[in-house]
């Protein structure tokens, strides 16, 4: 995240942001991609809920905490979690995926199809802001397809 990042606005949000969320771990909508040798290499998930809050919008769902170990970006492993992610998403009846993606992430997320709505203020904690990109893909269809 240094490429899209100053240093003193990444150090304390990599605290926040590295931290565990056990309603999202224990949701059974968190997914992890793991080597036959046990070492995880991926994880994401998603949620009906609006991140940090109750909110629930009919038919719309949450992309959530993507991951990729660095040593095995761009194999497909977070491509594939997020296909997982569709499919369990779809089956609950969801059409829509908004994202809240970091600067650095907005081209692994374009790349799934989502497309930059506006440029956001992601509130880690209060008084601790991370500047983002609001982004949303229609999903449902994949479900048709």
């Amino acid at each position: 995240m240094r490429s899209a990042y100053e240093e003193e606005v990444l150090s304390p949000a990599l605290q926040v942001m590295t931290k565990a969320n056990p309603s999202l771990l224990s949701s059974g909508k968190f997914y992890l991609a793991i080597l036959p040798t046990g070492l995880v290499v991926g994880c994401g998930g998603w949620s009906p809920e609006q991140p940090g809050k109750e909110t629930v919008e009919q038919r719309l769902g949450h992309v959530r905490h993507f991951a990729v170990h660095p040593d095995w970006t761009r194999r497909g492993i977070g491509r594939s979690v997020f296909t997982v992610c569709v499919r369990a998403a779809c089956a609950a009846g969801l059409m829509t995926f908004e994202c809240n993606s970091s600067l650095n992430a907005e081209k692994f997320y374009r790349a799934l199809g989502f497309v930059r709505i506006r440029e956001i203020d992601i509130e880690l904690k209060p008084s601790l802001m991370l500047r983002g990109v609001l982004m949303r893909r229609n999903i449902y269809e994949d479900l048709v397809s």
